[in-house]
This record gives C-alpha cells, sequence and structure tokens, in this order.
C-alpha cells in the first residue's frame, strides 16, 4: 500500500502558474494580449462562435462531441479576484518552490482566471433557510426561494474565504457583445485551499430563480452528454486512442475560447482515500486560463474536475484529481 502522506514532487511544477496580474488594471489587459511571449498570435484558439465539430480530430466529427464541448463552454466562466490573502504560503509545503502571488499579499490587484459551473441546489421555503447574497443581506426579508451555484477553479487563483469574499464569476462572457450575469463570491468549500492538488470549490448564493434554473439545466445537460461520449468512445482506451483533451478558458482576460489538444503524460500519487492524478497535454493555455475544465474522454466516472494549472517545460498542466 502506497504512502498516503507521500508528498507531491513540486519540483517537476517549477514553471509559470496562469493566473492573469493585471498590476495595471483591466485597461493593461490589450497589451498582455498583443504582447504575449507565451503563444504569440494565439493561433491555437478558437472563438466560441466559430467552434465546431471540424475543429476537432476528424476521429470526433459528429455532433455529440461538438454539444458536449458547446455545453462545457455554456458552463464555463470567467473568474475575477480583487484581493490577495494574506495566508498565502511563501512555498509551497515542504519545499523551496515559490507559491504564486506570496508578494502581492494583502493587495486588491486584481487576478483572472477561469472556472465551470460544477453543481446547483435549489432551496425552497419547506428548507427553511434564507439567502445570503449582497441583495438579501441587506433586506428585511431575505428570500426563502434561491439557490447555490458551485464553481471549480484553480486554489492558485482563489486561495481561501477572504479572496473568495471578493471573487466574482462572470456568466455568459462568449463574445464582447454578449449579456453577461455575474456571481459574488461567498467562501471557499470543502476543506479549504488544495495547495497540493491546485482545486479549488467555491460557493456563490443567488436568489435570481431564472438564473438558479437554467444553471441547473445545464449543469444535468453536460453530465448526461459526458456519459454519453463516455459510452460512444470506451473501447477506444484499450488501443490508447482516448488522448483528446479540450479546454474553454479566458486567456487573457478575453471571451471564450477553445482550445484542441491531446494528454501527453500523467502521473499518480496516493491521494487521502485513492490515487491522485496530474496531466501533462498539448492543448493551448495562456494567463487567464489557470482553472479551466481540462475536458478528457473518460470511461470510469464523472466528475471532469482537473483544473488548468500552469505550464513548465514539460508541458501545459493540470491540478490533480481522480
Amino acid at each position: 500500500m502506497g504512502n498516503v502522506n507521500k508528498k507531491p514532487e513540486f519540483s517537476t511544477l517549477t514553471g509559470n502558474h496562469e493566473a492573469e496580474m493585471c498590476y495595471g488594471g483591466e485597461a493593461d489587459l490589450h497589451t498582455r494580449v498583443t504582447d504575449c511571449k507565451k503563444n504569440p498570435g494565439h493561433k491555437g484558439f478558437i472563438p466560441l462562435k466559430d467552434f465546431n465539430a471540424s475543429c476537432l480530430p476528424s476521429r470526433y466529427h459528429n455532433d455529440l462531441m461538438s454539444e458536449t464541448i458547446k455545453a462545457l463552454a455554456a458552463l464555463t466562466v470567467q473568474v475575477k479576484s480583487e484581493f490577495t490573502s494574506l495566508e498565502r504560503p511563501e512555498f509551497y509545503p515542504d519545499t523551496q518552490v515559490p507559491y504564486p502571488c506570496y508578494k502581492d499579499r494583502g493587495s486588491h490587484v486584481m487576478r483572472l482566471g477561469t472556472g465551470r459551473v460544477w453543481y446547483v441546489i435549489k432551496y425552497t421555503e419547506s428548507d427553511r433557510k434564507s439567502c445570503r447574497c449582497a441583495k438579501c443581506q441587506v433586506s428585511a426579508t431575505p428570500s426563502k426561494v434561491w439557490g447555490k451555484v458551485f464553481v471549480t477553479t484553480a486554489t492558485h487563483v482563489v486561495f481561501d474565504d477572504s479572496e473568495a469574499r471578493q471573487t466574482r464569476c462572470v456568466l455568459g462572457f462568449d463574445d464582447n457583445k454578449s449579456p453577461v450575469v455575474s456571481l459574488d463570491g461567498w467562501e471557499v468549500k470543502w476543506g479549504g485551499a488544495n495547495i497540493e492538488g491546485d482545486r479549488c470549490y467555491l460557493r456563490y448564493e443567488t436568489c435570481d430563480l431564472e438564473l438558479v434554473d437554467e444553471l441547473d439545466k445545464m449543469w444535468r445537460h453536460f453530465d448526461h452528454l459526458c456519459w454519453k461520449v463516455s459510452e460512444k468512445y470506451k473501447y477506444g482506451r484499450f488501443f490508447g486512442l482516448n488522448k483528446l483533451t479540450v479546454i474553454v478558458s479566458h486567456p487573457h482576460g478575453c471571451p471564450k475560447q477553445v482550445s484542441v489538444g491531446q494528454w501527453t503524460h500523467k502521473r499518480e500519487r496516493d491521494g487521502v482515500n485513492s490515487k491522485v492524478t496530474r496531466y501533462w497535454y498539448t492543448t493551448c493555455t495562456c494567463p487567464g486560463s489557470s482553472g479551466a475544465t481540462v475536458y478528457r474522454l473518460r470511461h470510469d466516472e464523472w466528475f471532469y474536475l482537473h483544473p488548468h494549472s500552469g505550464s513548465n517545460p514539460e508541458g501545459n498542466y493540470s491540478g490533480e484529481c481522480v
């Protein structure tokens, strides 16, 4: 049996995180796009409006795969965090590898990343709970019919509750003309900061019932499509064919972009209850892509929760998940 307390080899992760830091404010983003050194010209990114099945490898030229990626895109959000926690560590645990944004602690430098709506819970009056969104907190009659929206992103994008409370998730930013909706942050759920795995879950509360119902329908639809894709391509894993990797993100704070590639290698370590895995892939990313879901073909479970984390000489890499 493996050592469940064994630390990950952070030396393999020495590289660049991919949250976009706006030291000059959001007005600085245009310069970041044009001067990008990681991916000049951004040829590997496909604007969401231009994406279709022909953008995928020929094996996946079908409506099911196209619909699945578009469903993923519908759940993808831009993450805007306007505070850096005083609790960020100087180094990753038990190493001398610097932890992202330590030097920015206590500042209000905007940090941009990407996330995905993962799960929605709806409450009614029978649950006897009240909404605590910004609107309801100042109301004498907070709504009894409301919802919780859970968003997954990377820990280095949103580290803890102090950052979550000053983090907005922007939904619907498909292009520069799209109407958008924002959710104001509340807290980091389920164990707080996962530094080793670089995986974070944010909880938002809202009494916008139309939004709650729409997001609930969307994540269930994506889940259903993922099962159908897994079934369609389940035998490909025996021949090493299922290496497709797709990411929908907001590089440099831009509208949603789709990038397509494949995973090249992975590393496993013993987690608390099961092995956790980190992937490296050729799929294009840039600063601002941190926290985006790394979509892979799966045959065993439905979580799809590996967040994009950064890049190093081995390629772009994810956070950890089962």
